[in-house]
């Protein structure tokens, strides 16, 4: 939670620092489209409610359509399946439990713009990539962490509770953006993605949806 809280504070603090500025400059003043990079945080949703960092790459192709990358990793995806599995486990051994899932994605894709709404300019995208997502389960017994002697209880973890499994990512997006000076932008999103199942490395695995509300700000070159 204290990581949700910076990160939240940083996109205030972005959209703070648009709001002083942008108004004084004009959409005219704003360079030519090209290439760009922006960096992201954004607040995320689900099941268990985290925060996420990240980086875009874009090239505008035509007026409408831009090629999009972008990458970054969202703390904690945690599911009910996640925690379900590892209470399993908890209730044999006598055990609270607590679960964490990382996931460091990476997609590529595109992005349709749509015509300008004042000085704002929205769009949608659409991306394709990768996430590899780190599971981690705690286990304590009266308040005393046994995670590293679960061995003593007759216990090993697999790779659904403990390791890291690259799958299969899916991205759509919608938002909108708006120029401030001559090359500067703010990027206003609501972002969700599939982490599709594995189950070829995890038995009966489960997919995991997220969401993203984030903001950023960027540069045209």
């Amino acid at each position: 939670m204290k990581r949700l809280a910076r990160y939240s504070m940083l996109i205030v603090l972005m959209v703070a620092c648009w709001v002083g500025t942008a108004d004084a400059q004009t959409a005219a003043g704003a360079a030519a489209d090209g290439w760009y990079a922006e960096l992201t945080a954004a607040a995320t949703l689900g099941h268990r409610s985290d925060a996420s960092v990240g980086g875009e790459l874009g090239y505008t192709w035509t007026d409408e359509w831009q090629l999009v990358f972008e990458v970054g990793r969202m703390d904690n995806v945690a599911t009910s399946a996640l925690d379900d599995r590892a209470q399993i486990i908890g209730r044999a051994i006598g055990a609270s439990v607590s679960t964490v899932q990382a996931a460091t994605y990476f997609d590529a894709g595109l992005k349709y713009r749509l015509a300008p709404r004042g000085t704002w300019r929205p769009y949608g995208m659409l991306g394709l990539g990768a996430a590899r997502v780190k599971n981690e389960a705690n286990f304590s017994v009266n308040g005393n962490d046994v995670t590293n002697r679960l061995d003593q209880f007759g216990v090993q973890l697999g790779s659904d509770l403990a390791g890291s499994v690259t799958k299969f990512f899916l991205t759509i997006g919608v938002g909108a953006n708006r120029p401030f000076g001559k090359r500067y932008f703010v990027d206003l999103s609501y972002r969700y993605g599939r982490i599709f199942a594995k189950s070829g490395a995890i038995e009966d695995d489960t997919g995991v949806n997220t969401q993203r509300v984030q903001g950023g700000v960027g540069i045209r070159f």
